[in-house]
């Protein structure tokens, strides 16, 4: 049985088996929960040191979250530690009762849970130590579920009664009020006196535990690692009250037709469903009428039936702060903490990338001699005399004019750019403040896909000042991506622009992908997915070169989806290994053009 001895040894092949072990997780947990819309992020790290941990983890989490409301539990313990409950002791207890909750109904439904489960709880046993009471309960229901001899102290029988209630456990707030008995319990008796109840806990706001987790920072630099932790157990914020759920997504079958009419939305749900939209991703730029307009205008093809979200975002423009906002909140905050912490080298990079396009600048204003009928005689040129029929004997300087240039950053925002959004964010700011410090009008969005909806998220617009580059720190990514549609939204934009050369660059990781799904009131639309979404991104990307827009494509994901990249974007594309290049490239791209352009 491999153990956690092994882990010194297997971590350094992590990253070249990185992706094979999350795929595989992350089918796990799909496959149990049903729901293949839900962006989770498996732990490679914990299946190198205990493979079944790991696996009957992806099984315990994708029972819970088909069963019970994830969000929820979230944030009843950032609620509950922002009042001072100890991070550890918490976790510990959250993670016996998800368990003791969903282990029953995943063990029903599906044959082997009984064996995974032992599996994890015997190396659980061999590499934990169990100090403290909340641990040595976890050691006590490992042993029983084991069948080995143990005897149970008397001051943990309550817990352990409260454990066993929540085998028949049929809702989310059932299991929170047991997470918080038993903490009150075993890890601070003296919680409720000074705190308060678990009403008082869930009064807790948003903006209190944003002020929480700043504090954290100022006096714990590990708030990184918190946020993350916090990140990757919330999921997507549903509203109670008045909100459409996320249909769940189907898989597309071979069988089915990418052809089938796309039915109209029943006005009541689509108005629902807009609301839903307009709180999860702010508020949209555009009046309703202009935007069914632009809707009917560009998503035609294979984009029929979707729709476009123009937005400042969550943060610039809400409907509301709830716990999208907070998550939009936290990424930026971490994204800003590494801004602060790259800050040198940040600055450096702006400096030298400004000096660069401005250089390209004067070498345009140059002035240039050439050959004339008129103006500075050149004595070298008098033999032609007699000789040739057009001599040319003088030179006339010519200024060459300095054409306007546009240039507009799109940045692929979809889940699969998660583990690189400070990275991202620091390149665009990079990019951005050196084009603003060399007076090159520009515009930079990020664009993701949410069920039918496709988002274009403008962080700065062209005549923006350059204080405005700083809200790109606010970049955050989710969701899928249709990249087509992205472009033809931006394509748009420019083409109504009167700059003679525009460039548009795109980040991305080569894999325009986006399943159909069934919203309320409205039939699946095409799915948008392997071999069609690449032709149809190239093809877009074709056309906009043909209206006279440079596009440069900049490649950051996997070397399998090379091949894909090359069709979409043909030989103007640059494979980039890491993320932190992206501004030389930019850079050096923009250069050559300004400096070839006549």
């Amino acid at each position: 049985m491999e153990g956690r001895g092994q882990a010194a040894e297997d971590l350094p092949a992590l990253e070249g088996r990185r992706l094979e072990i999350e795929n595989r997780l992350r089918n796990l947990f799909w496959t149990v929960s049903g729901d293949y819309s839900l962006d989770v992020r498996p732990d490679a790290e914990t299946f190198l040191r205990s493979p079944g941990l790991a696996l009957y983890d992806a099984v315990k989490q994708g029972a819970f979250v088909s069963h019970f409301d994830p969000r929820a539990l979230a944030l009843y313990t950032l609620q509950k530690r922002a009042m001072g409950a100890d991070e550890q002791a918490l976790t510990t207890l959250t993670q016996l009762c998800v368990d003791a909750a969903a282990y029953p109904l995943a063990s029903r439904e599906r044959r082997g849970v009984a064996e995974m489960r032992a599996r994890a709880f015997r190396e659980l046993l061999e590499g934990g130590s169990f100090r403290g009471r909340p641990e040595q309960l976890r050691k006590c229901l490992i042993l029983r579920f084991l069948g080995q001899p143990v005897q149970i102290p008397e001051e943990l029988l309550p817990a352990v009664e409260i454990i066993d209630g929540l085998s028949d456990a049929r809702d989310t707030e059932a299991i929170i009020a047991a997470i918080d008995r038993l903490y009150n319990s075993l890890a601070d008796p003296t919680f409720e006196a000074l705190h308060g109840d678990l009403k008082a806990v869930r009064r807790v706001t948003g903006e209190a535990l944003v002020a929480f987790s700043r504090s954290q920072a100022l006096s714990d630099r590990q708030i990184q690692q918190v946020l993350e932790e916090y990140l990757s157990a919330a999921r997507e914020e549903l509203l109670k009250t008045g909100q459409v759920r996320p249909a769940r997504r189907e898989a597309v079958r071979p069988n089915d037709s990418q052809e089938e009419e796309v039915a109209p939305p029943d006005p009541a749900e689509a108005e629902k469903v807009y609301a839903f939209i307009e709180r999860q991703f702010g508020k949209s730029d555009l009046p309703p009428a202009e935007r069914e307009k632009r809707n009917r205008r560009l998503c035609t093809g294979i984009h029929r039936g979707c729709s476009l979200h123009f937005t400042q975002g969550v943060l610039q423009n809400p409907v509301l702060k709830n716990t999208q906002y907070l998550r939009t909140q936290m990424q930026s905050m971490k994204n800003e903490m590494y801004f602060q912490m790259k800050g040198q080298n940040i600055q450096r990079s702006v400096t030298l990338l400004s000096a660069m396009l401005k250089q390209a600048q004067i070498q345009r204003m140059d002035e240039d001699a050439v050959p004339s009928e008129q103006g500075q005689i050149v004595p070298g040129r008098l033999w032609k005399v007699g000789r040739i029929r057009d001599p040319k004997l003088f030179d006339r300087e010519k200024r060459r004019d300095q054409a306007d240039f546009l240039v507009d950053i799109l940045l692929d925002s979809s889940s699969s750019q998660a583990l690189r959004q400070p990275q991202i964010a620091a390149q665009g700011y990079i990019v951005s403040q050196a084009l603003s410090l060399a007076g090159i009008p520009h515009r930079v969005c990020g664009f993701c896909s949410y069920w039918d909806y496709t988002m274009i998220h403008r962080y700065r617009d062209y005549d923006d000042p350059i204080e405005a580059n700083r809200s790109i720190l606010q970049f955050r990514a989710f969701g899928e991506n249709r990249d087509a549609l992205a472009i033809r939204a931006i394509r748009e934009g420019m083409l109504a622009r009167p700059e003679e050369k525009k460039i548009l660059i795109l980040l991305s990781d080569g894999r325009p992908n986006n399943l159909g799904v069934r919203r309320p009131g409205s039939s699946r639309p095409p799915a948008y997915v392997g071999e069609e979404a690449v032709r149809d991104t190239a093809q877009e990307v074709r056309k906009t070169r043909s209206l006279g827009i440079g596009v440069l494509g900049i490649f950051v994901g996997s070397e399998e989806d090379l091949a894909a990249e090359r069709k979409i974007y043909g030989k103007e594309f640059i494979y980039s290994r890491s993320i932190l290049s992206f501004a030389h490239i930019v850079g050096t791209y923009l250069r050559t053009l300004m400096e070839d352009s006549d």
